[in-house]
């Protein structure tokens, strides 16, 4: 073997690794918070359910910058931006964990939405620029595997660190992480940059998706709390943003989301179904977190080793989903994926037996993992190969925040119910009826809008 050939691999194995590392923590950090949820609630004195915000400010400004961070990395240098993205998600970290109020979380929480945004692509775009034409679909996936992993340890993480020391910990355990991160990005990462792309901003773009979904969000989750008329009307003002958005899309030359891809039936299925897959995921993150913990009454460490069900069928799944695609088809699988996430959360609406529950959650856990992945793969197949970057930002742009909005929903379900223990009992068997119902949706979704892909 050619040195220089064994070195340049070795320097990409390493980077793999350092930006696995960034995506990781992205990943981990979201799913340990929300197992970590009523103990979290228990100290800053407020209901478990009131802290969701620590959960939606994240993803917004997650979201908001994810829709930035390629075309700024074009311009100013995608490793440059990737390190300044981790050293905000390390410092931040630090202030979320010295947080006093409940308030203070939730702010420091949607700054730590700002690291996130910038890492997590730009991540990915330096593997990208690192590889070869060969090597690339390889990284990228063994990228993405890493990342799972941190989807599937986060409950894991979270219970056990706030159950051996506490839930600050959870974030300040981002630090080393980020730091070793850090220097290995620094070492092995080439600086690139596309200053001839072309790409613009779109601000007032930005600003009304963002606004619009925070309206909406807002308006649903004060349902419980406000008069009818003040709750419909920023609910309405939400939805408005959202359609003013729209129109402009269609006409702007730098969009956050080009709606216009949407002309294409099977990028429309592929994005529907993977937005109801999504949904119907996080949904059953904070249904399951309060059954454990509310209702069956596990400390938050049983919670999070008992997400080792869930946690361990998505990471199973996520190495079998290329073999069984293979085989099977993309919309098969994917019909498939709605199918076990329809049961398995259905049977957190049925029963809260452990045994059961614990049944559920390993049956969900292959759906969740396959509905992620599997719309983000068949929405890029639809398009041609030079709309590749816009297909994947904005698929993935739908469907984080469909997934931020079934957070909100969930919350706003379980609080409509009386603050005891039998009534959020009630609540969290709702909220799983009506998780099973969306993603019975993407089911039919799968029926309706790909049967012209049934051979696929």
């Amino acid at each position: 073997m050619n040195p220089g050939t064994h070195a340049a691999g070795s320097r990409t194995g390493l980077l793999l690794l350092a930006a696995g590392l960034a995506q990781f923590i992205c990943c981990a950090d979201y799913f340990a918070v929300a197992v970590a949820l009523p103990p979290m609630a228990k100290e800053l004195g407020v209901r478990a359910i009131d802290l969701q915000w620590v959960i939606t400010g994240y993803i917004l400004c997650f979201c908001a910058t994810l829709c930035v961070a390629g075309v700024l990395g074009d311009r100013y240098g995608r490793k440059r931006l990737l390190l300044v993205g981790i050293v905000i998600f390390a410092v931040v970290s630090v202030w979320v964990g010295l947080g006093q109020t409940a308030t203070e979380v939730v702010i420091a929480r949607i700054a730590l939405g700002l690291g996130a945004g910038l890492l997590f692509p730009l991540a990915t775009a330096v593997v990208g620029n690192a590889s070869t034409p060969d090597t690339i679909s390889r990284n990228i996936a063994l990228l993405t595997g890493v990342a799972t992993l941190g989807t599937a340890l986060g409950p894991v993480l979270g219970g056990v660190l706030t159950e051996a020391l506490n839930w600050r910990w959870i974030f300040f355990a981002n630090v080393p992480i980020s730091l070793v991160a850090f220097i290995m990005v620094l070492c092995f990462a080439r600086e690139s940059r596309d200053p001839d792309h072309g790409a613009r901003l779109d601000p007032i773009g930005i600003i009304l998706l963002m606004g619009g979904i925070a309206a909406f969000s807002v308006g649903i989750d004060r349902i419980p709390h406000w008069s009818v008329v003040r709750w419909f009307s920023l609910t309405l003002w939400g939805l408005a943003l959202l359609v003013v958005f729209f129109l402009l899309q269609l006409r702007s030359r730098a969009p956050v989301i080009d709606v216009r891809l949407f002309r294409n039936r099977d990028f429309l299925g592929f994005s529907t179904v993977g937005l109801l897959s999504n949904s119907a995921w996080c949904g059953l993150v904070l249904i399951a977190t309060l059954q454990l913990q509310k209702v069956l009454g596990f400390s938050v460490l049983d919670a999070g080793l008992y997400f080792l069900f869930l946690s361990g069928s998505i990471a199973t799944a996520s190495f079998t989903a290329p073999l069984l695609e293979r085989r099977i088809g993309v919309v098969r699988l994917l019909r498939l994926a709605l199918g076990l996430q329809t049961v398995g959360i259905g049977v957190l609406f049925l029963v809260d037996d452990v045994v059961w529950l614990s049944i559920g959650m390993l049956v969900a856990g292959f759906g969740c993992s396959w509905g992620w992945a599997l719309p983000q793969a068949g929405a890029i197949r639809s398009l041609p190969a030079g709309k590749v970057g816009l297909a994947s930002g904005s698929v993935l742009t739908i469907m984080i925040l469909s997934g931020n909005t079934a957070f909100v929903l969930v919350a706003m379900l379980v609080d409509l119910f009386p603050d005891d223990p039998a009534g959020e009992a009630r609540g969290i068997a709702f909220s799983a009826l009506f998780m099973a119902l969306v993603a019975s949706a993407g089911l039919v979704g799968t029926v309706v809008l790909l049967r012209r892909l049934r051979h696929a």
